[in-house]
């Protein structure tokens, strides 16, 4: 980025923008993109399908959101264009660089991703925590920090003029969140496996969230019961010599994710404990092997 403030000044399709369009286009920016029914789900869930639709279609019309679809039969999804990334970035609701182009969306990682965003949104709708922020891998990949992040979220966009974005090339999570719950301040990072990790993704893995993420819970999420077992019996190798850790990884699959609020997840360590925020107390009984029994339920 260059040494001038990183806001142009806004066009006139921006004063025209409802407070709940800016809110909605940064929220999709954050995550590189969205799809109809996860936009219903997060924005118009008290709404029709129908609602949600019309709504996203109006934003296509008005040249704010780029639609893609590989197949006739898949889920659409929506990107922000150019022209809304440099308004939201005009009012300093999002934080870009010049050469700043519509999201890619790779093909190969779409369902990857969206499974991840649909676990975003269940955690922010219905997680019972406070104050939540969540830093995205797309986010994180471009450079955001979570203090920007927080700035961004909280209208303090301003105070950020001047700062750079750089690209990160280094691994990177699939989301970090930070948030409160009974008074307390907790930091998360969230990964999910999709397809099975082999052992030098395991490795990869273990290594990027103890060194850039040390005090945060992280939590392991698999696409479905079985490979949760598995991921557990194979991290049980790199985490059994670290005690000051391991209690700090948790372990679920998508489904339970998905459908459940986030602090009732049995969310399962290595030592066959819950994680201290779990609220079930009907959680917190049995051995390892019962501990892991429940994360397969």
């Amino acid at each position: 980025m260059s040494n001038q403030s990183p806001y142009p000044q806004p066009s006139n399709l921006v004063s025209i923008l409802e407070p709940r369009d800016l809110d909605i286009l940064a929220y999709i920016q954050s995550n590189k993109f969205i799809t109809t029914k996860l936009y219903h789900q997060k924005f118009h869930s008290h709404q029709s399908y129908k609602t949600a639709t019309l709504h996203i279609r109006g934003l296509v019309s008005r040249g704010l959101l780029l639609k893609t679809r590989k197949f006739l039969n898949d889920d659409a999804y929506f990107c922000l264009a150019r022209p809304a990334l440099h308004q939201l970035s005009a009012l300093a609701r999002i934080l870009i660089s010049p050469e700043v182009r519509s999201p890619h969306i790779n093909p190969f990682e779409r369902e990857h991703d969206k499974r991840v965003l649909e676990m975003r949104i269940q955690i922010e709708e219905a997680g019972g925590l406070e104050r939540l922020v969540w830093l995205s891998d797309y986010e994180m990949r471009c450079g955001l920090k979570m203090t920007w992040k927080r700035a961004l979220t909280e209208n303090r966009g301003w105070d950020l003029a001047g700062a750079k974005l750089h690209r990160v090339h280094h691994r990177t999570p699939d989301g970090y969140f930070e948030a409160a719950l009974d008074g307390r301040v907790y930091a998360f990072v969230l990964e999910y496996e999709h397809t099975p990790y082999n052992r030098e993704k395991m490795t990869a893995m273990v290594l990027n969230l103890t060194r850039d993420f040390p005090g945060a819970f992280r939590l392991v999420v698999s696409r479905d019961k079985k490979h949760t077992l598995r991921m557990m019996e194979g991290l049980e190798t790199y985490l059994k010599s670290d005690s000051r850790t391991r209690s700090l990884w948790g372990f679920s699959f998508f489904e339970k994710v998905t459908h459940t609020p986030f602090i009732r997840v049995p969310w399962a360590n290595m030592d066959g404990d819950y994680l201290p925020f779990v609220k079930d107390p009907i959680l917190k009984t049995g051995s390892t092997a019962e501990t892991q029994e429940e994360v397969a339920q």
